[in-house]
C-alpha cells in the first residue's frame, strides 16, 4: 500500500501481515491516539465469501466488549480497502513467548490460561465460538493483561462450521471433530485451550508431525503424554481438556476455568507458606544476605563497567576489545541481552572488516602488478598514478613507494635529456 493514510488514520508502521491482509499501527488524527488498523488484501476483497469472513471478524469483535478480548472501534471501507480499527496493544504474543522459551512462574502461566478462559467464556455466553484459538491469537500486554485476537473464523454456536470438506483454523490446535468437518460447539474451544496450555507448560506442541496429515492423525488418534516436571493437577486439567471424545471433555470453558482457579488459589497459599518460611530464614541469616547483596552490587558495577568498555570499543571499531569486554559481562550474567547484542555486532563487524581487508589487499596487489607492468613498459606516468591510488588507501605501502620513486626518477631523467637536447 503506497498511501500513508486510510481515512482519518495516519499509517505509522506495519505490525503484521497474513494471508487476509496487513495490520498497521496508525494514529487516529481525530482522537489523537494509536490504533491497530487491519486491512483486507485488495485481491481478496472481490471474493464475497472472504469479504464476509473479514467483516464477520469486525462485527463479532464489536459485540464482545470484554477485558480479555481486543476492542473494535470501527468497521469501514476506504475506497476499495476494507478495514477494521482495533485498540493498539503493546507487549508480546503468547506464540513469541513460547518460541523464546521464556521462563514463567507456574502462577503466571495459570493466570494466562485463566484470562484466556474468561474471554472465551464471555464469547460463548453470547453464542460465539472462536474456532481458531492458538498462541499467535493470544496477546500478553505489558501490564499482564491478556487479549484474545482474530475472530476471523468465529461463528455463532448454532451455525455449521464450514461447507463440507472445508476446514478453517490452525490445524495443530483444532479439536478432532473440527478436523473431521463435523458441527462444532463450545467444546472445540475447550480442546484448543488444552492444546495451548500443554504448549505453555512444556514449550512444545501436544500434537506434532512433519506434514499436516500427520498432525491431524496425531490429534485424532494419539494421546499426548503427561508433561514431566509439572504438577499432576495441571496435567489432569490438560488431559481432560484434550479428550478425543468431546462428551468426556470439560463441557464448558467455565468448568475448565474453575479448575484453573482452584490451582491458582492453591499456588497462592503455597507461595504464602513458602514466603513465611523464607521470612523466618531471612531473619536468622540477615547478615549473610547483606553480604550477598554487596557481592551482587560489586558484580553489577563490574558488569556496567565492562558494558561501557564494550560499547565504547564497538563505537571506535575496536572489535577485539568489544568482544573481550562483552564476554566478561556474559561470564557474570550469561543472559545479558545488551552484552549478547554487542558481542554479536562486534563479531559481525570484525568479520566484515576482515573481509574488507581481504578485498583491499587484493585490490592493492592487482594495482601493484599493474603498476609494475606499466613501469616495465616505460609507462611511468601511468605507473605513478597507480601508485598514488594505492598510497591513498595504504599510505605506508613500501612497494608502491619504491615503484613511484623509480618512475619519478625515470621521468626526471627523461625530462633532463630532453632539456639537454633542446639546449644543444
Amino acid at each position: 500500500m503506497t498511501q500513508r493514510r486510510i481515512g482519518r488514520y495516519e499509517i505509522l508502521d506495519v505490525l503484521g501481515q497474513g494471508s487476509m491482509g496487513v495490520v498497521y499501527k496508525c494514529r487516529d488524527t481525530v482522537l489523537n491516539r494509536y490504533v491497530a488498523l487491519k486491512t483486507m488484501n485488495l485481491g481478496l476483497s472481490s471474493n464475497p465469501e472472504l469479504k464476509e469472513r473479514f467483516y464477520r471478524e469486525g462485527k463479532t469483535l464489536g459485540t464482545l466488549n470484554h477485558t480479555n478480548i481486543v476492542s473494535v472501534y470501527e468497521l469501514n471501507e476506504f475506497g476499495s480497502t476494507c478495514y477494521i480499527v482495533m485498540e493498539f496493544l503493546e507487549g508480546t504474543s503468547l506464540d513469541q513467548l513460547i518460541r523464546d522459551r521464556q521462563e514463567l512462574a507456574t502462577m503466571t502461566k495459570l493466570e494466562i490460561i485463566r484470562q484466556v478462559c474468561s474471554g472465551v467464556m464471555f464469547a460463548h455466553e453470547r453464542g460465539v465460538i472462536h474456532r481458531d484459538l492458538k498462541p499467535a491469537n493470544i496477546f500478553l500486554r505489558e501490564d499482564g493483561l491478556i487479549k484474545i485476537l482474530d475472530f476471523g473464523v468465529a461463528k455463532l454456536a448454532t451455525s455449521k462450521m464450514t461447507k463440507s470438506g472445508v476446514i478453517l483454523g490452525t490445524v495443530a490446535y483444532m479439536a478432532p471433530e473440527q478436523l473431521m468437518g463435523e458441527t462444532i460447539d463450545v467444546r472445540a474451544d475447550v480442546f484448543s485451550i488444552g492444546a495451548i496450555m500443554y504448549e505453555l507448560f512444556s514449550y512444545r506442541k501436544p500434537f506434532r508431525g512433519d506434514t499436516i496429515t500427520q498432525v491431524m492423525g496425531s490429534i485424532i488418534n494419539t494421546r499426548p503424554g503427561d508433561i514431566k516436571g509439572v504438577d499432576k493437577s495441571i496435567n489432569f486439567i490438560i488431559q481432560h481438556a484434550l479428550e478425543k471424545d468431546r462428551n468426556r471433555r470439560y463441557q464448558t470453558v467455565k468448568e475448565l476455568r474453575g479448575n484453573v482457579e482452584q490451582l491458582l488459589e492453591f499456588e497462592k497459599k503455597k507461595r504464602i507458606k513458602t514466603r513465611n518460611i523464607i521470612d523466618k530464614t531471612i531473619t536468622s541469616q540477615i547478615q549473610d544476605v547483606r553480604k550477598q547483596l554487596q557481592k551482587i552490587e560489586v558484580i553489577k558495577e563490574e558488569i556496567r563497567r565492562q558494558l561501557d568498555l564494550a560499547e565504547l570499543a564497538l563505537k571506535e571499531d575496536r572489535f577485539d576489545d568489544a568482544i573481550e569486554a562483552a564476554q566478561e559481562v556474559l561470564k557474570r550474567d550469561n543472559a545479558h541481552q545488551k552484552a549478547e547484542k554487542i558481542l554479536a555486532h562486534a563479531k559481525k563487524y570484525k568479520a566484515l572488516k576482515k573481509e574488507e581487508e581481504k578485498h583491499k589487499l587484493r585490490w592493492i596487489h592487482d594495482r601493484l602488478v599493474e603498476a609494475q607492468k606499466a613501469m616495465d613498459n616505460e609507462h611511468h606516468m601511468h605507473a605513478c598514478e597507480l601508485c598514488e591510488s594505492i598510497l591513498k588507501v595504504d599510505a605506508q605501502n613500501s612497494d608502491a613507494k619504491v615503484i613511484k620513486a623509480v618512475c619519478i626518477k625515470k621521468i626526471k631523467d627523461f625530462l633532463d635529456r630532453i632539456e639537454k637536447t633542446d639546449y644543444i
